[in-house]
């Protein structure tokens, strides 16, 4: 099962010990593969101190520097996190410190200058706790190192370098497409996506299969979604009292 750190780190309250067998149960990872991932998230939590190990076990490791926050980018380059708390400063953060993040990312923040009346405080980001974008809406160039898909989304501040999935990527060159995301950026690494659509040229593409594509929609339903819609009724009919309404179909 695929997990966010922010629901990895949801299971630790209280600076109780937990045992990675308990995470394991808790965020359903049944095969080798799963429990290998979760094991390398622990232990990268562990190196930049966000969790403390003791006895085979682990605990979170208070930090009042980090703060918890929302990616909100602009098609300049720069970025706020936006706090949850009600009336908490939005934290500035120039692109050089987006460390990988993209706009809409859950994030831990750390403060590198306060703030004063008239300019919010500035922070960098020190971990990446939910990723918001599994796919993009594209359009794909080539390049002198491949292929690649560039965002129609402004606000996403990077290309994708495509991998081939049996489809022929030239014929893709200026069309707009869905793209799956493989592989977030690593380090120096670019990330990586595949094309799960076509949606084809500015006037041929439909704006539902757009939304559709936008905001990760399915585009068809399965049998038994389609047999309780039909089931449900059509017409809102007369209260029949105050405790209740009546519906005809």
């Amino acid at each position: 099962m695929e997990f966010s750190i922010a629901a990895l780190l949801a299971n630790f309250t209280d600076d109780k010990l937990v045992a990675p067998k308990a995470l394991e149960k808790k965020l359903d990872c049944k095969d080798d593969a799963s429990v290998r991932k979760l094991q390398i998230a622990l232990d990268a939590l562990e190196k930049i101190g966000v969790l403390a190990k003791d006895r085979g076990r682990y605990r979170r490791v208070g930090e009042d520097e980090l703060l918890e926050g929302k990616l909100r980018c602009s098609s300049k380059g720069f970025c706020f996190a936006i706090q949850d708390i009600e009336g908490a400063d939005d934290i500035y953060i120039r692109e050089s410190q987006l460390n990988n993040a993209w706009n809409g990312d859950r994030v831990l923040v750390k403060v590198t200058k306060e703030g004063s009346r008239r300019r919010s405080p500035e922070g960098e980001v020190r971990l990446i706790l939910e990723r918001s974008n599994p796919s993009v809406l594209a359009r794909v160039k080539q390049a002198n190192d491949g292929f690649r898909a560039v965002p129609l989304d402004d606000r996403l501040l990077f290309e994708l370098h495509l991998q081939s999935n049996g489809g022929n990527l030239e014929q893709a060159i200026d069309h707009l497409v869905h793209v799956q995301v493989m592989r977030y950026p690593l380090g120096q690494q670019p990330p990586l996506g595949k094309i799960a659509r076509m949606l084809g040229g500015d006037t041929d593409a439909s704006d539902v299969d757009i939304v559709c594509c936008k905001y990760d929609l399915p585009p068809s339903f399965s049998d038994a979604v389609q047999q309780v819609a039909k089931a449900l009724p059509t017409k809102i009919g007369k209260p029949r009292s105050k405790s209740g309404w009546i519906y005809a179909i």
